[in-house]
């Protein structure tokens, strides 16, 4: 890679973001490309996020991916904005910064490439957390979807997702079981089961024979969750789907360019090893 004065800066902002494959799929896509661009990973801290990401605008970035915490501060700093949560940024020639967000299709295209026909066979969805990514697939599930239950340890934000959609309905913690089995579609959304986060005994026995099981976790690919679903013969879809397919969204956004999904998840499936 050569970076010179012209290169283009895109970056990810978020806390941590030390982790993160993020910089390896996109770099691989640029280099597909041959594009004078490069894509790093920049930890985000303060108090004050929303003016932190005004203030980039004075180094002339191109864009931007934003992960947790700052989704909701993105959506916030941008002069236009297309929902209150936002993971992708662009800068504009004019100097505005316009916000996007990709979980939602982005699911929607992974879920598509694991189980084509979901469509046909999900109804009930069981949204297990509800943060930024949480919200964005359910915002994009709801009309495809008969109703989405939020289940979450802080029962306000659960209502509040709940809230934000025609056919949000909200679970208690307690009922997680009872949400497991009527499910046809069960998205893990949360931190658990995340190498160095704590798990919970998923309750995959009393699933559907044709649930769906996806968990937006990628550290480890084959998370606890996803494991017992598999044990079970059901059809599953991990962390990687998401993280590809939100990105590659992101980067048609940036470059007007469709990249490849299957070179990134060879790429990053050999990282993870």
């Amino acid at each position: 890679m050569n970076i010179s004065g012209a290169t283009e800066l895109l970056v990810l902002l978020g806390d941590p973001v030390s982790h993160s494959l993020s910089p390896l799929m996109q770099n691989g896509w640029i280099a597909d490309h041959n594009l004078d661009a490069v894509y790093v990973a920049l930890p985000l801290k303060g108090e004050s996020p929303v003016a932190a990401i005004r203030a980039l605008k004075a180094f002339g970035l191109k864009g931007a991916n934003v992960t947790v915490p700052y989704k909701e501060a993105a959506a916030a700093a941008a002069d236009v904005r297309e929902a209150p949560v936002a993971n992708v940024l662009r800068w504009e020639r004019d100097g505005t910064l316009s916000a996007f967000n990709t979980d939602g299709p982005g699911f929607i295209d992974a879920l598509t490439e694991a189980a084509p026909e979901w469509r046909a066979r999900v109804k009930r969805v069981l949204m297990v957390g509800a943060g930024g990514a949480a919200q964005a697939i359910a915002a994009t599930l709801a009309p495809h979807v008969d109703t989405i239950h939020f289940v979450n340890r802080t029962s306000e934000r659960a209502d509040a997702a709940a809230l934000a959609i025609p056919n949000g309905r909200v679970l208690r913690w307690d009922d997680l079981e009872r949400g497991f089995g009527a499910a046809d579609l069960i998205v893990q959304a949360t931190s658990l089961g995340m190498s160095g986060n704590p798990d919970i005994a998923w309750p995959v026995g009393v699933c559907r024979a044709n649930a769906i099981v996806a968990d937006i976790v990628y550290r480890p690919l084959e998370t606890a969750l996803l494991s017992a679903a598999r044990a079970r013969g059901l059809a599953t879809l991990d962390g990687l789907g998401l993280l590809i397919h939100q990105g590659a969204r992101a980067f048609q956004y940036w470059f007007g360019v469709d990249p490849d999904p299957a070179k990134a998840r060879s790429r990053l499936t050999a990282a993870l090893a």
